[in-house]
């Protein structure tokens, strides 16, 4: 299916796991693809997997540094003349508990999960809001974003605000034609989790805290935020979609 084509998306933390699998998904479907990580290694390992091909450009950018951010949406839009899609899957963990968290670790975590994500909300907002047509913003929340999860104080914080913030800004963004929706993974197979799978003790807790009985893949992840940013999605605004193979229905 060619549902993307002569539509732009930019999605952040793209040099690996989810982001890297957005990528990929949308070029399969036809997008312009602007790839944005924080490492220029990172940019160059995504587009290295594309041949050069025009449709997919890079950016190197920090998402805490919002002029950076407006700059990028500002000069995509001006360059391929439209702009439909934001993907922030720029993100970092933290491991703290109550007793712990020092302010330097809460604060980290929070300016790149919130702020980022807010800065790139905004960039993109403010570039598209006197355009017509489909105009769509997917956020990655967290199955930590709908529950508690012990010991991980900071990442908690800031997954339950980006689930917080997708559910404000829909309707401020909706009389603008925008909608934007956030996806609440479970554990899925990144960079961030690989520590995790060389302990088979950790391995089984993860399969028993899904009824599926396994982890996800990057590209089942990738696959619903696709379906988010599409004209398929036309009515969902203001929405966390679950994608976590069962994991928050058993609580």
């Amino acid at each position: 299916m060619q549902r993307f084509e002569k539509r732009a998306v930019i999605v952040t933390g793209a040099g690996s796991g989810i982001g890297a699998a957005t990528v990929r998904r949308l070029f399969s479907e036809g997008a312009d693809v602007v790839a944005v990580d924080v490492t220029q290694e990172g940019v160059d390992k995504i587009l290295g997997e594309f041949g050069g091909d025009p449709r997919v450009t890079g950016a190197v950018l920090d998402v805490c540094d919002r002029a950076a951010a407006l700059a990028l949406a500002a000069e995509t839009r001006a360059r391929l003349g439209y702009l439909n899609g934001l993907v922030n899957c720029a993100g970092i963990t933290g491991v703290a508990n109550v007793i712990d968290v020092e302010p330097a670790k809460l604060d980290k975590v929070m300016a790149v999960n919130l702020n980022g994500t807010v800065n790139m909300c905004q960039a993109f907002v403010r570039a598209v809001q006197q355009d017509e047509g489909p105009r769509a913003i997917v956020n990655i929340s967290s199955g930590a974003g709908v529950m508690g999860v012990p010991n991980r104080l900071p990442y908690v914080a800031s997954k339950f605000a980006i689930s917080g913030i997708t559910k404000s800004m829909s309707p401020e963004l909706g009389p603008l034609g925008i909608r934007v929706n956030a996806i609440a993974p479970g554990m899925t197979r990144t960079p961030l989790v690989e520590y995790m799978l060389q302990d088979p003790e950790a391995v089984a807790r993860i399969k028993a805290a899904h009824p599926i009985g396994r982890m996800g893949e990057p590209e089942e992840i990738a696959a619903v935020i696709v379906f988010l940013l599409t004209d398929d999605a036309s009515f969902m605004t203001g929405a966390v979609v679950s994608v976590d193979g069962g994991q928050t229905a058993c609580l």
